[in-house]
């Protein structure tokens, strides 16, 4: 019996179309309202898990908002659930991002599966926002703290009206916090989530240190670990010091969740234009050697993936979202027919 594995597509939110395969260019248009809509609705129809977006301010290519494009496709969408993969709430501020993600729930009906929240790992997003780079894990920490007691932080109860025997509407509480980064006075986000208390946390890293598994431990309800970052291998060994943590803290393990994100990939049988696609698209905007993408992501014939795949899901893996670097439309169909039925 295959091991269940939950799949969901990134939305196209980076631009891919400046280094776009001659045979493609002209063909898709690159970031209109028509194309970011109409594909949210297909990977719905296509009974996709869930749909998601990353987030920069600036990078090596065009990058549409991710807060933005997630809002729009909530109002266009109405089953499929929505995700954040991550968004960097130390350069966005943490309260705003609040504010913003409590939103986007509300407007979808509580459909959104994960608040994947990080620091980032561009340091151009920093500097056009005047936040030092060398700053981002401690503001970070810091930021994590914000939403957490934000979003927990609920209504108290009314008080008793003696005159007219009525209990007066209910109040929210507000929270004070005091760090080296950000002070806040009395500061109370409203409304809340529409998911009780707050939508899941997802914290994302490369589980490459004790300290980023430690605070996902302690203040996420799930991980989120980058495709192009981790092996199977290294993923299956970071999984299980992380739920390690997870029980010291005397915190639940079994409803922890785990996601694989940024799961680049081109899908095809020929393998000359696989490798021109990883070479000539995908390396110039991560700025990674080519080779090393092509071995770790999803490129390669349907069942050259599938096996990528098996091994992420023997190692652990829960849940894997695709992002096709072109065809994205022809892409994402491919993954639902030769892929999903697998599992």
């Amino acid at each position: 019996m295959v091991k269940q594995l939950v799949f969901g597509v990134h939305l196209p939110v980076m631009g891919f179309d400046r280094n776009s395969d001659n045979r493609n260019r002209g063909k898709e248009k690159s970031h209109s309202r028509e194309q970011i809509l109409s594909i949210a609705k297909r990977i719905e129809s296509l009974g996709y898990d869930s749909l998601s977006v990353n987030d920069h301010i600036v990078f090596r290519t065009s990058w549409l908002d991710s807060l933005c494009t997630l809002s729009a496709v909530a109002a266009v969408t109405d089953r499929i659930k929505l995700g954040t993969s991550i968004v960097n709430i130390v350069v966005r501020n943490p309260v705003v991002c609040a504010k913003s993600l409590a939103a986007i729930d509300i407007l979808s009906s509580g459909r959104l599966f994960a608040a994947g929240v990080g620091p980032g790992s561009h340091k151009g997003d920093y500097d056009v926002c005047g936040i030092p780079f060398e700053q981002r894990w401690s503001r970070f920490n810091e930021a994590l703290e914000i939403l957490s007691k934000l979003w927990n932080n609920r209504e108290r109860d009314g008080d008793y009206d003696d005159d007219n025997n009525n209990i007066k509407s209910s109040a929210p509480t507000c929270i004070d916090y005091n760090g080296k980064y950000y002070q806040l006075e009395k500061i109370s986000i409203e409304p809340k989530p529409f998911q009780k208390p707050h939508p899941p946390i997802f914290i994302g890293t490369w589980g490459s240190s004790e300290a980023g598994l430690r605070r996902v431990a302690k203040y996420g309800d799930g991980w989120m670990a980058s495709a192009y970052n981790i092996t199977p291998d290294k993923f299956k060994e970071k999984w299980k010091i992380l739920l390690s943590y997870r029980q010291a803290l005397g915190k639940d393990t079994q409803s922890f969740e785990n996601s694989v994100v940024s799961m680049f990939g081109y899908i095809d049988n020929d393998r000359n234009r696989v490798h021109r696609m990883a070479k000539h698209i995908l390396s110039p905007a991560l700025g990674r050697p080519a080779e090393e993408l092509e071995n770790l992501l999803l490129f390669g014939s349907a069942d050259h993936c599938l096996e990528k795949i098996r091994a992420l899901s023997e190692a652990g893996v829960k849940r894997i979202h695709f992002w096709p670097i072109s065809d994205y439309l022809e892409q994402i169909e491919i993954f639902r027919n030769e892929i999903v039925p697998h599992y």
